[in-house]
């Protein structure tokens, strides 16, 4: 039996929905970490592809096989990371389906993101992956893809209250300072016994 090919194009606004049901399927994959993300309208994510569209240095792609829409990607090209004068291609919400997996559908987004990144005459490829995504960790190790940075997030009003300085302790700090006292005593006691 012979694997389907794969192909890739362009998003249409008639992927919308298909997109929209992607952007779903990688919230859920994204866990406690995405659901703090806000949601995206039909009108948003249309407003966003024509956009896109009109963007020379963004794409977004559509995978398909045998006409059913297999997994998404969205190219850009930029700086390698601010200050560097270094051109990149970053890789962003590469998904692929549930029923699409290991059928050559993440390779050829990625072949897409190699054929932009030889358009622009990008030096490397980047992309971000939530750290306790452990098969799409292997899945870019497998390719060449290293670790580069730990990139963090923090939402705004959580950001101002720590840096306004909160007015007493939490309770976890209270436990974590505990626990230090307790192992340093531990300490002192063990090495006075010797």
């Amino acid at each position: 039996m012979t694997r389907p090919s794969v192909a890739v194009r362009d998003a249409v606004p008639d992927d919308l929905p298909d997109l929209l049901a992607m952007w779903d399927e990688l919230c859920d994959l994204g866990g406690r970490v995405e659901r703090t993300t806000p949601s995206s309208s039909e009108d948003g994510v249309l407003d966003r592809l024509r956009s896109v569209s009109d963007d020379p240095d963004s794409r977004m792609l559509v995978a398909t096989i045998d006409g059913d829409t297999a997994g998404m990607v969205l190219l850009t090209r930029s700086s390698y990371a601010p200050l560097f004068d270094q051109t990149a291609v970053h890789v962003h919400y590469l998904h692929v389906r549930d029923g699409f997996r290991r059928r050559g559908v993440g390779h050829a987004l990625l072949a897409a993101a190699v054929a932009m990144a030889d358009e622009v005459g990008a030096e490397q490829v980047l992309t971000s992956v939530l750290p306790h995504l452990r098969e799409t960790q292997r899945f870019y190790a497998r390719l060449g893809f290293g670790p580069v940075m730990v990139r963090r997030s923090v939402p705004v009003s959580m950001l101002r209250r720590r840096l306004a300085g909160e007015a007493r302790p939490s309770q976890a700090d209270n436990v974590l300072a505990r626990r230090r006292t307790l192992r340093r005593v531990r300490a002192a006691v063990a090495r006075v016994s010797d």
